[in-house]
């Protein structure tokens, strides 16, 4: 049985769609009677693929308005799972998406280990919904299930205080790790610094441990030359989850070279392609268009097979939060962030910001001549893949 259930009407969710029911598989999918509508190829392709968005928490987990102290959605239901909600479940199956990685950042290990504990909480105490992906089984089966998974990962490796700690990490759930954050930490350099001094021979250690445990190593934020080092040190795949191409996005630090993509790719290596506007183009308009620009890109630069989707947004995209809270946002950002965002504060990229932009790349992949197959490895069977060949059950 497939894992989205029918639902005769949505008004109870607020979404305002209508579903259709495929009899084989006892399936639904979004039909945008009023709204829009999506071919049934788009339709039957996203329903035979395992979509994985590499950089999405679901909810919302920044705060919406001017007080800091208001909980969003997200953080919700990391303190009271219960809050999760079947309107919740229902937005996460409607968006197309079969395996969620939130990514989440935490400034140590101690507190990695509580935000570990909380997300793991949460998927236990929610599991009639959802399923924490840490096995290979699972990366094939999610797919037709009726639940949403969760593939836990963090932004960040500071929370690695010794080599020992990728395995703890790995038995609390953890499969993805991102070597750096914006600037510099034991293991190497990200992007943001002035002056990349590579990989550090614990960085080094750090990677060798995680091939041997199962666990992916990702270097998305990592400075041009740590992610270079990075890549020649690990015996198994390297993850680029969510960053745009620098060929289209000249100067912007967070792109990676097409050197960097030609590296990742030789040793099996996929990149998600982010949809956070000032990461895909440095100017006006930006737009689904734009963002196709950059998996045609790497396509014809390394082939398909090395190419998928880490939108670094989550379902209603940050675009949806007040504008206070953006302008907030790029108040306490890196002024190399700052540099790249528009004076109207926007986040997101025109035609896919709303939760069921899988069907509107889908679309477009079909409008440039994308094959069934090729379509099916973007919108998330390359992670599978990679993803499959790094784990260790």
């Amino acid at each position: 049985m497939r894992r989205r259930r029918f639902l005769e009407k949505t008004a109870s969710t607020g979404l305002g769609l209508v579903f259709f029911t495929n009899i084989n598989s006892k399936a639904y999918l979004p039909r945008l009677g009023m709204d829009k509508k999506y071919s049934e190829r788009a339709l039957r392709l996203v329903k035979e693929a395992t979509v994985i968005d590499m950089l999405n928490t679901m909810g919302n987990f920044s705060p919406p308005i001017q007080n800091e102290e208001t909980k969003s959605e997200g953080e919700i239901w990391l303190s009271e799972p219960g809050s999760f909600t079947v309107k919740n479940y229902q937005q996460c199956q409607d968006s197309g998406i079969n395996i969620f990685s939130p990514g989440f950042l935490s400034p140590n290990h101690d507190t990695a280990i509580e935000r570990m504990a909380r997300w793991n909480g949460f998927i236990a105490s929610n599991s009639k919904y959802l399923e924490r992906i840490d096995l290979s089984e699972k990366l094939d089966t999610i797919h037709t299930a009726e639940k949403i998974g969760l593939m836990l990962s963090l932004q960040n490796s500071i929370h690695f205080d010794k080599v020992e700690d990728v395995e703890l990490f790995y038995e609390l759930g953890q499969r993805v790790s991102q070597l750096t954050y914006n600037s510099a930490n034991r293991l190497g350099c990200g992007a943001f610094e002035d002056q990349d001094t590579g990989l550090t021979e614990f960085g080094a250690a750090i990677i060798r441990r995680m091939n041997e445990t199962g666990m992916a190593v990702d270097v998305s934020h990592c400075g041009d030359r740590t992610t270079l080092e990075a890549i020649e040190v690990s015996q198994e795949p390297v993850l680029i989850t969510h960053a745009a191409c620098r060929a289209l996005n000249s100067g912007y630090a967070r792109a990676k070279t097409d050197e960097a993509i030609k590296k990742a790719a030789a040793k099996g290596g996929v990149i998600g392609i982010p949809m956070l506007r000032f990461m895909v183009r440095n100017r006006e308009p930006v737009t689904i268009e734009h963002f196709l620009d950059h998996i045609d890109h790497v396509a014809k630069l390394v082939g398909g097979k090395h190419v998928g989707i880490g939108s670094d947004q989550n379902l209603d995209t940050s675009d949806a939060l007040s504008i206070e809270w953006r302008k907030r946002r790029l108040k306490n950002a890196h002024p190399k962030y700052r540099a790249h965002t528009n004076q109207r504060y926007q986040f997101s990229i025109d035609g896919l910001n709303h939760s069921r932009r899988t069907f509107d790349i889908t679309e477009g992949l079909i409008r440039r001549n994308y094959s069934d197959s090729q379509i099916k490895l973007v919108l998330g069977e390359n992670f599978k893949r990679v993803l499959k060949k790094v784990f260790r059950d």
